[in-house]
């Protein structure tokens, strides 16, 4: 019982210590209003006509830890842009990304130990922190932790060393293959059930070697990535790095605009592109239940 009270509090703590590195992360931003910016408009959320500006726009993306009456369950908020920062400012980005680390490892802690980070007891207790805590009541208002969106807490702030001269976005659709052995293929399979279509499945798992291994394949959501280009002794390096949100580098009141391409609408995977040469998995999936792939 004492490790549970301890694992609440140091959640409770460290989320409260994170809603306050992101309120003096904000101000430190809009302080910095004499340098370049520029963020995309969102749908997720709307500011008032007083609040446009680039850099409110930010603010309001970092700020938002919980789901948006119109987000669908596991969907992202995606902000892309860029913000010039100075150097005050940078660090205390970096201190939100620490910050985020520490809540991401408390809850993780709380999961270990079997312990639903939305429990009421601990979303009762991160309320009344919120009613005394101006900038994550601002956060979270009346939603409460049941609202609060994990993924959207724990994803860091793309911080540059230097301002670039180019910055491109692209939607990245990407897959995740997993190699299992036959055994576990016959595990996975059992834990389906034993309906006609899962024994036809078994039937056909059982006509390949049981040394054979498989490939569990799942397309990943697509996901925003910011292609950089840096020139540096007149020699162009390039990066890319997660672009949902915007993109912090060092700027001076005379740092030039780079150039850049926003994003396009999110689009789904272009099924008729060409395979890679270097796939080594036959496209026809072999057993759909646990979408399982031969090896070519």
């Amino acid at each position: 019982m004492v490790l549970e009270s301890e694992l609440r509090l140091e959640a409770l703590d460290s989320f409260g210590v994170l809603a306050q590195a992101i309120g003096k992360l904000c101000d430190a931003i809009l302080q910095d209003a004499a340098l370049i910016a520029w963020v995309q408009e969102s749908n997720y959320f709307s500011l008032p006509p007083t609040h446009c500006s680039a850099r409110d726009k930010a603010c309001a993306a970092f700020n938002q830890l919980q789901y948006t009456d119109n987000q669908a369950p596991r969907e992202i908020i995606v902000v892309p842009g860029f913000i010039g920062a100075s150097s005050p400012t940078l660090k205390l980005a970096s201190e939100v990304n620490e910050c985020k680390d520490r809540f991401k490892k408390s809850i993780l802690a709380l999961k270990s130990a079997k312990i639903s980070p939305l429990d009421p007891m601990l979303t009762q207790k991160i309320n009344s922190l919120l009613s005394r805590n101006n900038a994550a009541a601002q956060t979270l208002k009346s939603a409460g932790l049941a609202r609060l969106h994990l993924k959207q807490c724990y994803r860091k702030i793309s911080i540059l060393s230097r301002a670039p001269q180019k910055i491109s976005w692209t939607w990245a659709h990407t897959r995740s293959i997993k190699k299992i052995t036959y055994k576990k293929a016959q595990e996975m399979l059992e834990k389906k059930g034993s309906d006609i279509g899962i024994q036809l499945q078994m039937e056909k798992l059982n006509t390949i070697s049981p040394y054979e291994s498989l490939a569990i394949v799942q397309d990943l959501a697509p996901h925003l990535r910011a292609n950089i280009v840096f020139t540096e002794e007149g020699k162009v390096q390039r990066k890319m790095i997660k672009g949902p949100l915007p993109i912090l580098f060092p700027c001076q009141t005379q740092t030039p605009f780079p150039q850049f391409t926003p994003p396009t609408p999110k689009c789904d995977k272009d099924l008729n592109r060409m395979i890679r040469s270097d796939v080594r998995l036959d496209p026809v999936v072999f057993l759909p239940a646990i979408r399982a792939h031969r090896y070519a």
